[in-house]
């Protein structure tokens, strides 16, 4: 093959492997360039699948969620029975009281009363707590039996207790001054004979419903304030009937 004829076909080898590399480098841009696109697409499928979950409202979790927020403020709601399994029926709810009103209506009631001497009213990490305060003013020395004036307290506090669902415990506590007697051995008999008497009392003359209450004895192992002083001892002898705050109750039904 003469030289001229050589040299023409190294040429247009040489321009056949050239474009074909130019070709290779442009088909591995283009598939690049589609990865990042289907990526692209695959971010806004799975963004429009979440707004679309969002917008969606399930009754049932609303449900749930109403509850737990009512929880948190010390309310407690419960959801009426809606006809037909509630399937043409819109969500409803019906709440009691809050806790916090209710003890502004028992301070009242105390002030109302001038009962700051003997009844107290507080909220703590339990919920709200109504003190019966002196242990003389509500019962005889060393007795678990209940006044008649006490009676008469209950009564009226028994009205507030109604106004919510959450569950009720009644502490007993006395003071550190050691008893000895044959009903009650130690402080602890006699602090939860006197919380005993206390649901008994709700229970069997107002009707409260047994099931939201119970009663606790304590002795003197929680004190308000140290027992140093004849007034220190007797702010300790004393009967706490709390009503506790959403998250206790759910937690003692278990729930």
């Amino acid at each position: 093959m003469s030289q001229p004829i050589k040299t023409a076909a190294r040429a247009a080898e040489s321009k056949f492997r050239k474009k074909a590399e130019e070709t290779k480098v442009e088909t591995a841009g283009m598939m690049r360039w589609l990865l990042t696109y289907a990526d692209m697409i695959t971010l806004m499928l799975a963004l429009f699948i979440i707004l679309f979950a969002m917008s969606t409202i399930s009754r049932v979790k609303f449900q749930e969620f109403a509850k737990d927020v009512s929880g948190g403020f010390d309310n407690q709601w419960s959801t009426n029975a809606p006809p037909n399994g509630g399937a043409d029926a819109k969500l409803k709810y019906s709440a009691p009281s809050s806790v916090p009103a209710i003890q502004r209506e028992l301070e009242a009631y105390v002030a109302q009363n001038h009962l700051q001497s003997r009844m107290q009213v507080h909220m703590d990490h339990r919920g709200l707590v109504i003190t019966l305060l002196s242990d003389k003013s509500y019962y005889d020395s060393g007795s678990a039996m209940l006044r008649d004036d006490t009676k008469k307290i209950l009564d009226n506090v028994d009205v507030f207790l109604r106004k919510n669902d959450n569950l009720i415990r009644v502490e007993g506590n006395t003071d550190n001054v050691p008893i000895a007697t044959a009903a009650y051995p130690t402080n602890w008999e006699l602090s939860t004979a006197r919380a005993v008497n206390v649901v008994r009392y709700l229970v069997e003359q107002d009707h409260l419903d047994p099931q939201r209450i119970s009663a606790a004895g304590y002795g003197q192992y929680h004190p308000r304030t140290d027992n140093r002083t004849p007034e220190a001892r007797q702010a300790n002898r004393r009967v706490d009937i709390v009503l506790l705050n959403a998250n206790l109750s759910r937690a003692e039904k278990g729930q």
